[in-house]
């Protein structure tokens, strides 16, 4: 029996990622004089910002500094948080759906600052269907610790195994995987690898296809 959805939001639920932290990436350190790989900006996603910072300065820090970069991009990327409308990915709204419907509770566990994660489920209009929201800045350890998606689902009072775990990312998958949560994996921009694939329950690269996955399971288990 399922009973909980606990979503990731960036990349899987909207599609931030390619919209915010992709472009500006590439946009603000193609200025500054040195554009940031796309590849290497994909293994970050789903991290701390504490860890994005480090690397993106290990990495890039002989082309410029980090703090300029790290001004620019963040003006950027805040005032697009603020005020601009993230797209759904597909089959998010019709699943979104079905869970209320159902009566399913659903969660976000985000690496993205708890007012930030806000503000973006506020302006793409999925807000109301989120029971319970927990962010990196609330948490003592980030993803791939496992804390954040146990303390969501803890919320709930739910068992681990009523839980569905959705991610896009390698760091989230590990989460799952560490904290011996269901997952399910839907394929984007972030890295994933082997293992992570191997331990989901799927993986898709439509979100939608879990609807009928749920339902068959819930009706299997009924009154079990």
């Amino acid at each position: 029996m399922i009973r909980l959805c606990v979503f990731d939001m960036d990349g899987l639920l909207l599609d931030s990622e390619r919209q915010l932290y992709l472009k500006n990436g590439i946009d603000v350190s193609t200025e500054l004089g040195k554009p940031i790989s796309q590849f290497f900006l994909t293994t970050l996603m789903g991290g701390s910002w504490e860890n994005y910072r480090k690397k993106i300065a290990e990495e890039y820090g002989e082309y410029f500094t980090i703090d300029d970069y790290w001004k620019l991009f963040n003006e950027r990327t805040q005032y697009m948080i603020e005020n601009v409308a993230m797209p759904l990915r597909p089959g998010v709204k019709e699943l979104l759906d079905f869970c209320k419907k159902e009566g399913i509770h659903m969660a976000i566990a985000t690496s993205t600052p708890y007012e930030n994660a806000i503000s973006l489920l506020n302006n793409s209009g999925i807000h109301d269907y989120i029971e319970f929201v927990i962010a990196a800045d609330q948490v003592k350890n980030t993803k791939p610790d496992p804390e954040i998606f146990l303390r969501a689902i803890d919320h709930f009072n739910v068992p681990v195994k009523e839980a569905l775990v959705f991610e896009d990312g390698h760091n989230g998958a590990q989460a799952a995987i560490n904290g011996n949560c269901r997952l399910i994996l839907v394929e984007d921009l972030a890295y994933l690898s082997d293992e992570d694939k191997e331990y989901a329950e799927l993986v898709l690269d439509n979100i939608s296809p879990v609807i009928n996955y749920i339902k068959e399971e819930n009706e299997r288990t009924a009154g079990v």
